[in-house]
């Protein structure tokens, strides 16, 4: 059920539109009705709101939120429930738009406004990541261009839908085992599941801002032929291109490019070690390029500049200089003889430099003979380094060789046939890494990766099985997920009948068997609970009936099987009392009786002193009792 604009959310936040809608709920933008703030509030599905796991996410992202308080970090103000079961949470409005938004409406940013974003997106980082958490969704979308007071610019981290509370005793991973959490194209690759048996830490968040970076300088992600199943083997194979390389119209600072791709080292031990390192890497980029005065001009510009009519006010361009040459360079031209000398018409001196010249070629060619040589026999046996080195030394000894361009030509399809299967190779080592790690999601990529690679690949029937029978476990194991919240849900209703026939489902679904045996101890420990509050109903029935006919012995000993069986302390508290004061109510009345037995006495003696005397004693002794008036 969607809000309706003018409507009213939970008698304060006046709703004005609705901004977005997808797979967990409805994005609004508010008023706040008392403070005449605008605020964004994010609901629940109502049908989500009763999925334990996703209910318990939402509040995560609420309780992760409240412990960062950082100016480039969206604020959280109120988090609630509706009347309808629905659960919300009341974010701050940041006018402005998305990083993502920005670069694909108006191309890269200059560096210096690039790295400014940067610094200050790395500082909300390092907020989050000073509280022990990790965003794990750093994308361009994910990053809020606005302004501050003054209007310089200002960037606010947004959503931590996804963000993970890595201190001890925080709520554990909320997510089924083989799935993805953030996006293929800005995850590192320690997110993708690079790394087996080693848990993220904030490095990871660091590897996607750098991603973001690299986009906000080029206008384009670091890999060439992106696709949704490429982002994962590219940054896991091979290394970021360089960013000249990636949009040649960019000047950028040497040093810039060397601090974006080492926060995009595939070894995250070679990255920058926390946000604040990364800061002061960025922060002298940025004072060497204010310490830059003048800019190198290139000699198009400067022939341009040159043919270019002097402004009113301008001095004309120097005409360029004649180039001059040096006097050894003059001598060695040769003479401009009408014709060329027969070998008879030589001198001694003439002939013995004549034969030194074809000694010098014939030694040429022997070497380039032997260069080739090597060459082909390097290609053959696939040393492609050595083939590499072979040609561009054939190529400056005898550039005009005849094998050479079928030499360069045989040694770029060799190459591009070897790397084609080391493509192959690693997509097959991705695919049966995560077959092996049972990481659904991944291994059907990396599939789909080698079979863009290999469509015939000899194994595909049997990848293809594997990945089929991952999803199908997949879903099996969703079910149990879900079993196994709504078996917690009954338990905590005490409907202990609902808890059995959800450990039912989780039996026959769960593949890791962890959740069935905790929820069986769990409904175990909730029967043991029930059925020692039945004991205890039954005796508390007993116990009122012993005080009720004094019995008090037989109460002292259902009080005391009360307390064996667990019940509230105020309870026993209670029952102690009550005994106590039938204790003091029995002994009263065999006092009174005591009494009334020597006042009988003395009536029926008629000494009417001593009846006297034992009232006056009776109302001294228990002067409440209504027998001693």
């Amino acid at each position: 059920m969607t809000l309706s604009p003018e409507g009213l959310l939970d008698d304060k936040y006046e709703i004005l539109e609705r901004l977005a809608s997808g797979g967990m709920g409805d994005v609004y933008l508010v008023r706040h009705r008392h403070l005449q703030q605008q605020r964004v509030v994010k609901v629940l599905r109502a049908e989500l709101a009763s999925d334990a796991a996703v209910a318990q996410r939402f509040q995560q992202e609420a309780r992760v939120a409240t412990q960062i308080n950082h100016p480039n970090v969206a604020i959280l103000y109120d988090y609630s429930q509706l009347p309808d079961g629905r659960f919300y949470m009341v974010w701050e409005y940041i006018d402005g738009q998305e990083l993502g938004r920005r670069v694909r409406e108006d191309g890269p940013l200059d560096a210096a406004a690039a790295i400014e974003l940067a610094i200050q997106a790395l500082r909300g980082l390092d907020a989050i990541h000073s509280s022990g958490v990790i965003h794990r969704d750093i994308s361009p979308d994910n990053l809020m261009l606005s302004q501050d007071a003054r209007g310089r610019p200002l960037v606010k981290i947004i959503d931590l839908g996804l963000a993970k509370d890595l201190r001890p005793g925080a709520d554990s991973e909320l997510t089924q085992a083989g799935a993805f959490l953030g996006k293929f194209q800005y995850c590192s690759p320690e997110q993708a599941g690079f790394l087996k048996n080693a848990p993220l830490d904030h490095r990871s968040d660091l590897y996607s801002l750098a991603l973001v970076l690299y986009e906000l300088l080029t206008g384009l992600p670091p890999f060439e032929s992106e696709s949704q199943h490429g982002f994962v083997l590219k940054r896991l194979t091979e290394d970021p291109l360089p960013l000249v390389d990636r949009n040649p119209a960019l000047r950028l600072p040497v040093a810039l490019e060397r601090v974006v791709l080492r926060g995009l080292a595939r070894d995250r031990e070679q990255r920058y070690r926390d946000a604040p390192s990364f800061i002061r890497a960025l922060a002298e980029v940025a004072d060497g390029m204010r310490e830059v005065s003048t800019q190198e001009v290139s000699l198009e510009e400067a022939a341009r500049a040159a043919r270019r009519p002097a402004a009113k006010g301008e001095l004309p361009a120097p005409p360029a200089a004649r180039p001059r040459v040096a006097p050894a360079a003059a001598a060695a031209r040769p003479p401009s003889a009408p014709g060329r000398k027969s070998s008879g018409e030589l001198s001694r001196e003439e002939r013995q430099e004549l034969l030194a010249q074809i000694e010098r070629a014939a030694v040429k060619v022997q070497e380039t003979s032997k260069i080739y040589g090597r060459a082909e026999a390097a290609l053959r046996e696939g040393r492609f380094e050595e083939a590499r080195d072979a040609v561009r030394r054939l190529e400056a000894v005898n550039p005009r060789h005849k094998g050479l361009a079928t030499l360069k030509q045989r040694l770029g399809e060799t190459e591009e046939i070897s790397r084609r299967r080391q493509q192959v190779l690693q997509a097959e080592q991705m695919l049966e890494k995560y077959l092996l790690d049972r990481q659904q999601t991944l291994a059907k990529l990396a599939l789909e990766t080698l079979l863009d690679l290999y469509p015939n690949h000899p194994k595909r029937g049997d990848y293809e099985s594997w990945v089929a029978l991952l999803a199908k476990e997949a879903t099996q194991q969703k079910r149990a997920d879900d079993a196994f919240a709504e078996g917690r849900a009954a338990l905590a209703r005490d409907d202990l009948d609902g808890a059995r026939k959800q450990l039912a489902e989780v039996e026959d679904s769960d593949l890791s068997g962890k959740l069935a045996g905790t929820l069986l101890a769990e409904l175990r420990e909730a029967e043991q609970r029930q059925r020692r509050g039945r004991e205890a109903d039954e005796v508390k029935a007993r116990l009122e009936a012993h005080l009720q006919r004094g019995e008090l012995r037989e109460a002292e000993q259902d009080l005391d099987r009360l307390a064996r069986l667990e019940v509230t302390r105020v309870t026993l508290d209670t029952y102690r009392s009550r005994l106590a004061e039938t204790r003091t109510r029995e002994a009263d009345e065999r006092t009174v009786a005591g009494f009334e037995e020597r006042f009988a006495a003395a009536v029926e003696a008629r000494d009417w002193g001593a009846a006297r005397e034992v009232a006056q004693e009776l109302a001294q002794a228990l002067p409440d009792s209504p027998r001693a008036q």
